[in-house]
C-alpha cells in the first residue's frame, strides 16, 4: 500500500505557486491564529486527522498555497478525505487581497492533476456557494461538471479523470517491433506488422476496458450538465 505522509511529499511547483502539505504543529500554528470560527474549527480538525492518519495524511492535510516569488502565503486547499467510492472531495480559499489573479485556478489544476496520478481517484468533487461567483468560475473553466447537490445553497462539481489511452500506446509500441521482428525474424514486414498491431490493440483495448470498469460508481451523482468534451459531440 503506498503511503501519503507529509513527511515524503515534496511541493508541487507550478509556474507561479508552491503548494506545500502543512504538518500538524503548522497546522496548531495557524488554527490559533485563524479568528474565523469556522475556518478555525476546520483547521483543528484536519491537526487531528493529520496525527490520526498518519500514513494517509496528504489527504486530510491543508495544502499552503505560496508564490514562488516572494514566498507569500496566498491562500490554502485540500482534500477532506481519502477516496470513498472513487472519489474524493475538495476544498479551497484563496486570500481576499490575492483574488483576481488566477492563482485558485493554478493550485486547483495542481492538486487535480497529482490526486489523478493517485491509483483509484477517479473523481474529484467540490462545493461552491451559488453565489460564489469566482468559485463556480475556477471550477467551470477547469472542465468541471455540475451535479446534483446535496446541501442547499450550494453547487456541487466534479471533475472525472480523463480516460486510459493504453490502445493507442501499445499500437504504437506494436507498430515499432513488427516492423523490427518482422524484417529481422520473418524476412518478411507485413508478417511482423501484422502481429505487432495486433498485440498491441489486444494489450491496449484490455486495459482501456479495465480503466473503465475501475471507475464506475455505486450511487453516481445525477450529472446536471455534460463536460465540455460530451457537449462537443453533440
Amino acid at each position: 500500500m503506498r503511503h501519503f505522509r507529509i513527511s515524503d511529499q515534496n511541493p508541487i511547483k507550478t509556474k507561479r505557486l508552491l503548494l506545500t502539505p502543512l504538518n500538524a504543529k503548522q497546522l496548531a500554528a495557524l488554527e490559533a491564529e485563524e479568528k474565523d470560527e469556522l475556518l478555525r474549527g476546520a483547521l483543528g480538525e484536519m491537526r487531528k486527522n493529520v496525527t490520526d492518519y498518519y500514513d494517509l495524511a496528504l489527504w486530510h492535510t491543508g495544502w499552503q498555497i505560496s508564490l514562488r516569488n516572494g514566498g507569500q502565503v496566498v491562500g490554502l486547499l485540500g482534500f477532506h478525505g481519502v477516496t470513498v467510492n472513487q472519489t474524493v472531495e475538495l476544498g479551497y480559499e484563496i486570500r481576499e487581497e490575492f483574488r483576481g489573479n488566477g492563482y485558485g485556478e493554478e493550485a486547483v489544476k495542481a492538486l487535480c492533476d497529482w490526486a489523478f496520478g493517485c491509483e483509484g481517484v477517479y473523481f474529484i468533487s467540490a462545493l461552491a456557494a451559488e453565489d460564489n461567483t469566482a468559485s463556480n468560475h475556477i471550477l467551470e473553466k477547469l472542465k468541471f461538471y455540475r451535479v446534483q447537490s446535496p446541501v442547499s445553497g450550494m453547487n456541487a462539481w466534479e471533475l472525472e479523470r480523463p480516460a486510459s489511452a493504453w490502445m493507442s500506446i501499445y499500437m504504437c509500441f506494436g507498430l515499432a517491433i513488427g516492423l523490427t521482428f518482422g524484417q529481422t525474424l520473418f524476412q518478411n514486414m507485413a508478417i511482423g506488422l501484422a502481429i505487432g498491431i495486433g498485440a498491441g490493440l489486444a494489450l491496449g483495448s484490455g486495459l482501456d476496458a479495465q480503466d473503465r470498469a475501475a471507475r464506475k460508481r455505486a450511487n453516481a451523482p445525477k450529472k446536471l450538465d455534460a463536460p465540455e468534451e460530451q457537449k462537443k459531440t453533440k
